[in-house]
């Protein structure tokens, strides 16, 4: 695949990650409960093609780039932190409401991090 159909690839999964990440912060912020969401496995599943589409797209696009996977940058590595905290931030916000309150802050400043790291490669 091109480059450019890795990115519309990456770009998807943000879509579907953000969706599923506000969404279920937005029901435990209203004071739902993991137990009470209708919705969960949707949710879920929403999160779960989101973060398959990230690192399929996220690999696809180091190769494109011509970045052996031998000798990773470091903001790759950091990439794949974001990409494991975001995997786990789901059920985090299930946890308590206040958790949700701080998550629904701190999503979009992953993201941002995320995005400089792609942009810009520092390291």
């Amino acid at each position: 695949m091109s480059y450019q159909v890795y990115k519309l690839m990456h770009m998807v999964g943000i879509f579907l990650l953000f969706l599923s990440l506000g969404g279920v912060a937005l029901f435990t912020i209203n004071g739902g409960t993991k137990s009470g969401n209708k919705w969960k496995a949707i949710a879920a599943a929403t999160h779960g093609f989101g973060l398959i589409f990230l690192i399929v797209a996220g690999f696809g696009m180091m190769a494109r780039l011509g970045i052996p996977h031998a000798s990773w940058p470091g903001w790759v590595y950091a990439k794949i932190v974001i990409w494991l905290l975001f995997g786990g931030l789901l059920t985090l916000v299930y946890k308590r409401q206040s958790y949700a309150k701080f998550l629904w802050f701190g999503f979009p400043v992953l993201g941002f991090i995320a995005a400089y790291l792609a942009i810009f490669k520092p390291f």
